[in-house]
């Protein structure tokens, strides 16, 4: 009996010490961000994070209690034959989550939870943001991982567990009351709450706060509680929220018209990545597109305008269904839920219009061909849809080739159109062909060197459409499907990395207005379009006419699991996991009770879609 119990408190260690290098290996991986915090902070994410990496061995004990406890009449020979490959198998899982967290990271700017489980049936697309040769180096760290672990635990196990002889069976209740006890560590508290993430926040800084979460804990919680991806918040009394949310969208039959035609052909160019800090007229530190700076000068530009969320699938729907983000999840994900959303292309398609969606890349990434299809698009045009020789990209196929097909189509297409387009060659990995603009390797270096070379293909598209009837005939909307962390690192809740363009190009377009100042957000655009060809955006709910007499300026947008609130007198943003406030200005607190029944009200209406 003291043998097993020896050897059950040396296993728990076993798994302390993992979870302890794995936060170390995030901290060093991570070094852009970890750099910015103090040596304390660094400590503080092990003190604070203890509390996970805890909760997660127990729930490792509590499978190996009960292998020690049914394992009671037999000697080690047949409990090392089961711990062992247990063993192997619970720790290669671990270490590949670990691992594949310490990349995702990067791109996603918050920890690995069930979302990419979303993306396992097309993993081609999943990695395609990571360069080969870093995946082939990350595939062999994570072996050798595994291959050390195998050593390390028959170094320290295999004799111990071998010595173990057969025990009494009056001893078999002790176990099964050690297997029990594991519920303490699982919970990690002894109040009425079990450990959640919020329990291990302790800065003010997101990073911090991040690096002291154990991704194993993380991912079996969100596996574990699937059901939060129909996560409701109850800030408030449903009515008075539906209250307030409904007052934000005060309907007007006066608007600004910018339109001279009254059956224009409409195209958005949703722009992957063009966050506002690469763009020279919009005050970007960074200026990377000189062809977009130029096209302002002939058309409407928005330089208050945000992004909804922080990802491609939510931006676009924000965009096309004037459909707020989620904080925990994405609609786009359950087709079942898409079908109710309204869209610009059932309605255009309702007066006439044709309609169409392009994108160089996979159609049946993250869902997106069930949302078009549920959208009623009439024609969808993606990378099968091209020459083969064309694909090289890890995407699909680069812009340029993506607009040379937009143009031969603009100008064989029946009107009146509407045509929604989607880049992608400024995607990470950032692989672009052409010699770079800018100098260096890093990653933000290649993102800026790739958002170039799509405003370039976007320059080119517009020297030679500018040429043709088209022009005349059609309201281009340009905009970014989300922002960027890059250049700058920016954190997961930054305004800046929310802060994107909105242009208005065409020859439809009056010359009465060249710059628009309010505040407004992707869920806009579909009131604001309809509005100006003298069509009832009513089915749009949560959509806004920028033009209208009675807007309110305000945009919302969110982040895993938060929410910032813009007015043009304040700013908040409130972290609803430690339920706290990250960042706040101006007479932020009437805002604040703004964007918490908002919150309420969209994911109540998102539950029960």
């Amino acid at each position: 009996m003291k043998q097993r119990l020896k050897l059950f408190g040396l296993y728990s260690l076993f798994w302390l010490i993992f979870f302890l290098f794995a936060r170390l290996l995030f901290l060093v991986y991570e070094f852009p961000f970890s750099l910015q915090i103090s040596l304390k902070e660094w400590i503080l994410t092990f003190i604070y994070g203890i509390r996970l990496d805890i909760s997660t061995t127990g729930y490792i004990l509590m499978v190996t209690g009960l292998i020690f406890t049914f394992t009671t009449f037999v000697s080690g020979k047949v409990i090392y034959k089961i711990l062992k490959p247990f063993t192997i198998l619970i720790f290669s899982l671990c270490v590949m989550i670990v691992v594949v967290d310490l990349e995702l990271y990067k791109n996603w700017g918050y920890r690995m939870d069930g979302t990419p489980l979303l993306y396992i049936t097309k993993p081609k697309e999943a990695m395609a943001s990571t360069e080969m040769w870093l995946t082939i180096l990350l595939l062999l760290f994570t072996a050798g991982l595994i291959y050390a672990a195998i050593k390390i635990f028959t170094k320290i196990f295999k004799e111990r567990i071998l010595a173990i002889k057969k025990t009494n069976i009056l001893y078999l209740p002790v176990l099964l009351i050690l297997t029990g006890l594991m519920i303490v560590p699982v919970r990690a508290s002894f109040g009425i709450a079990p450990v959640n993430t919020g329990m291990v926040y302790f800065s003010n800084n997101k990073f911090s706060n991040h690096a002291a979460v154990n991704v194993v804990w993380n991912v079996m919680n969100s596996l574990a509680y699937r059901k939060n991806t129909e996560k409701t918040y109850q800030f408030m009394a449903d009515d008075v929220a539906k209250e307030i949310a409904e007052g934000l969208h005060q309907k007007s039959a006066n608007s600004t018209k910018l339109i001279k035609k009254s059956n224009p052909n409409i195209v958005i160019l949703i722009l992957e990545s063009f966050s506002s800090k690469v763009i020279g007229v919009l005050d970007g530190k960074w200026d990377a597109t000189p062809e977009f700076n130029s096209l302002t000068k002939e058309g409407l530009l928005f330089t208050n305008f945000y992004a909804n969320a922080s990802r491609s699938d939510k931006g676009i729907v924000s965009i096309l269904s004037g459909y707020p983000g989620q904080p925990t999840t994405s609609i786009i994900k359950t087709p079942e839920k898409t079908q109710s959303l309204p869209s610009l292309f059932k309605t255009l398609n309702a007066i006439g219009y044709e309609t169409s969606f392009y994108y160089g890349g996979d159609i049946d990434f993250a869902n997106m061909k069930s949302y078009f299809l549920n959208a009623e698009t009439s024609k969808i045009v993606s990378v099968d849809d091209f020459d083969s020789k064309l694909n090289d990209s890890k995407w699909g196929v680069h812009d340029e080739h993506l607009f040379d097909r937009l143009y031969e189509d603009l100008n064989n297409q029946k009107e009146p159109f509407f045509n929604a387009v989607f880049t992608l060659s400024s995607h990470d990995p950032f692989e672009v062909p052409g010699k770079p603009k800018f100098e260096g390797n890093d990653r933000a270096i290649k993102f800026l060197n790739s958002v170039y070379y799509s405003d370039s293909c976007l320059g080119d598209f517009f020297t030679k459409i500018k040429k043709t009837e088209v022009w005349d005939n059609t309201l281009f909307i340009l905009v970014a499907d989300h922002g960027s962390a890059r250049p700058g690192n920016s954190q997961n809740h930054d305004i800046e990395k929310f802060k994107i363009p909105m242009l208005w190009l065409g020859g439809v377009l009056n010359d009465s207005i060249k710059r628009i100042d309010v505040i407004g957000s992707q869920i806009d655009i579909p009131a604001t379009v309809l509005k100006q060809i003298d069509e009832n955006p009513q089915d749009f709910m949560f959509s806004k006419d920028l033009f209208s007499e009675t807007y309110f300026d305000f945009a919302f947008y969110v982040f895993n699991d938060g929410f910032s609130f813009i007015t043009d007198t304040s700013t908040v943003i409130y972290d609803n996991v430690s339920n706290e406030i990250i960042l706040s200005s101006g007479p932020f607190k009437s805002d604040l009770k703004k964007g918490k029944a908002y919150l309420q009200y969209l994911m109540n209406d998102f539950k029960n879609r």
